[in-house]
């Protein structure tokens, strides 16, 4: 094939993704609903260049006001990517959503942050309650629907409190997360409060997770916190060794 032909192929597969990218929103989604079934939109306008949906709808995740941008620089690393701002339980939130031709969907610049309890509300646990604030810094987020996806970046809830079922002051705590072949290792770190800590976890695809770390008392701790350490964990030179694996129900 000659240069000439080349050069022309891709001058029409740009022509044909600026008129698909131009074209009115409200046209497109409903035709690519299908193949995002899980996902549901509402109160749509602009297009897929640059657009607006009062509301999008995931599961128990509910975003407002959601706007986004077509980000065409994604094309220079193989990937069709958009910027988002919306509004999620009434705070501000943002991303870079996109898929790759070699790394498949991702989220990349999430950043925002949640009250504790409705963090708790969006896993589906209603055994405790939390106060506090989490907020979030996440540079990648891969392996999206797929089960549990992996996650590189940084979480921190302040001041990090358990009122129910018992009481317990953790100071703050933080997760520092990495991502290595699909899978989520990081360190936490609790520290400022009744307990601190500072540990690995491993959070894989299929759910499954695992802590191992080092816990330390700093003043009175609930009877069940006392009870849970003393047969889960090993007592040592004034800390407790704890390792604990479990899976993510999903």
């Amino acid at each position: 094939m000659t240069s000439y032909w080349r050069l022309t192929l891709v001058g029409l597969a740009a022509y044909v993704l600026f008129l698909v990218m131009t074209a009115p929103a409200a046209k497109l989604l409903p035709v690519l609903q299908p193949q995002m079934p899980q996902v549901q939109f509402s109160g749509i306008s602009g297009s897929l260049w640059s657009g607006r949906a009062q509301l999008v709808r995931s599961g128990r995740v509910s975003l407002d006001d959601v706007r986004w941008r077509f980000r065409p620089l994604a094309l220079f690393t193989a990937a069709l990517e958009v910027g988002l701002e919306a509004q999620f339980i009434g705070q501000a939130l943002r991303a870079d959503a996109g898929v790759g031709a070699f790394s498949g969907p991702y989220v990349s610049d999430l950043s925002g942050s949640l009250p504790a309890s409705e963090v708790l509300a969006l896993a589906g646990v209603s055994v405790a309650q939390l106060q506090g604030q989490v907020t979030f810094d996440i540079d990648r987020v891969t392996g999206l629907g797929a089960g549990l996806p992996a996650v590189a970046g940084q979480v921190a809830w302040a001041p990090a409190r358990v009122i129910a079922p018992l009481q317990l002051d953790l100071g703050k705590a933080q997760l520092q997360t990495r991502i290595e072949s699909g899978v989520t290792r990081g360190n936490l770190v609790a520290s400022g409060g009744a307990l601190s800590l500072d540990g690995e976890v491993t959070f894989n695809p299929d759910g499954s997770y695992r802590l191992v770390g080092d816990a330390q008392k700093h003043g009175e701790l609930p009877q069940a916190v006392d009870r849970f350490l003393a047969t889960f964990a090993e007592y040592k030179d004034g800390k407790y060794r704890l390792e604990w694996s479990d899976k993510v129900k999903f």
